[in-house]
This record gives structure tokens, sequence and C-alpha cells, in this order.
């Protein structure tokens, strides 16, 4: 059994799809649908703000949970790169050092995979464990 607390965060996201510079809110998960057609087109990329989680100890560790996304792609939090994620798998990425009080986390959509007439219901969230 694992001993953490997840915030997921689904919400208000940004998409920035194609060339435009006009971001499009979508709320996940009901959006992504959105974000498949989207990306069809073009590139895509999402972006959500979001604050640094209260109660973090000095020895907690934090990660991004990736699941299930229907698309390979990179993220950064704050501009720092956390680097390539895989399709529809699971992917945690450490975040400790990366978090301020106000985080930017960023998606970019770099190849769809094949969903055949499916769209999954993914997951973005964080996990927070306690000092071992």
């Amino acid at each position: 059994m694992t001993n953490h607390h997840t915030i997921r965060l689904n919400g208000p996201w940004e998409m920035i799809a194609g060339l435009s510079d006009e971001p499009q809110r979508v709320k996940l998960p009901q959006g992504w649908p959105d974000i498949v057609s989207a990306s069809h087109a073009g590139p895509v990329m999402l972006q959500r703000w979001f604050h640094r989680p209260t109660g973090i100890d000095d020895g907690s560790r934090v990660e991004l949970i990736l699941i299930d996304l229907p698309f390979s792609g990179s993220a950064s939090v704050n501009d720092t790169s956390l680097g390539p994620f895989p399709a529809q798998q699971e992917h945690a990425i450490h975040l400790g050092e990366h978090l301020t009080q106000r985080c930017c986390l960023t998606l970019s959509v770099e190849r769809l995979a094949d969903l055949g007439n499916a769209i999954p219901v993914p997951q973005i969230s964080l996990a927070i464990h306690p000092p071992d």
C-alpha cells in the first residue's frame, strides 16, 4: 500500500494549439477529446498554474504523475525541463527542487498514441510522499 497524498491537476488548463498565440481553456478530464483533436492539426502545448503544496517537510518527495496520456511529449515546470514522458503509461517525475510558491507546469505534445476509436481517461497529479 502506498503512503502518499495525491493532488489531481484537473481544473482549468490553457491549451495553445498550432501557431495560435491565443490559449484556449480546457477542463480536464472532459477536455481530453479537444486536446487529441487539436493535436491532429499541429503542435499543442498545455499549461497549468498551481501553488506549492502545503505541508511539505524537508524530507518529503513530490512527484508529477502522468497516467495514460494519449500522447508522448516533454514536461517542464517553471521553464525548467523535466524531460520526456511516454504515451499510455504511468510515468513519475521528481519535482522537489523545482517547486516555488507558484508553479507553471507545461506539457508539450510531441506524438499522438495510436488510440483507434478510444480516448483513455488520463490522469495528471502530484504525489506527495512523506519523509522515509
